[in-house]
């Protein structure tokens, strides 16, 4: 298993950000989202989906934030072909997000 070559005071904010807009796109009541984004040959693919909603368009600011992550890994080269963030609400009311990223000629995730 191969790690990301992109310094984790790097990313963190990237994925701050990108959470942080990501939230905004959820009603009030929902408990989980997914946001998924494929990378091949300088294409970038996403899709946001929801408990309450199976299709979520993402406003500017969610795209942006999405190449921002992509830039962010191809200045380091680190080979992303796929990130995937998982968002769960906690009982208290707090999100917890877990992002897995796929990079080229890995056949696992980090």
């Amino acid at each position: 298993m191969s790690r990301s070559p992109v310094p984790l005071d790097e990313q963190q904010p990237i994925d701050k950000n990108l959470g942080g807009h990501v939230l905004r796109h959820l009603y009030g009541g929902e408990t989980h989202a997914e946001l998924s984004i494929t990378v091949q040959d300088r294409m970038i693919q996403y899709s946001l989906v929801s408990e309450l909603q199976s299709a979520n368009i993402p406003d500017d600011d969610l795209v942006q934030a999405i190449c921002d992550l992509v830039d962010l890994h191809e200045r380091f080269g680190s080979g992303l072909c796929g990130a995937n963030y998982r968002f769960v609400k906690n009982p208290d009311g707090r999100w917890n997000m877990v992002g897995r990223f796929s990079y080229e000629s890995d056949t696992s995730s980090v």
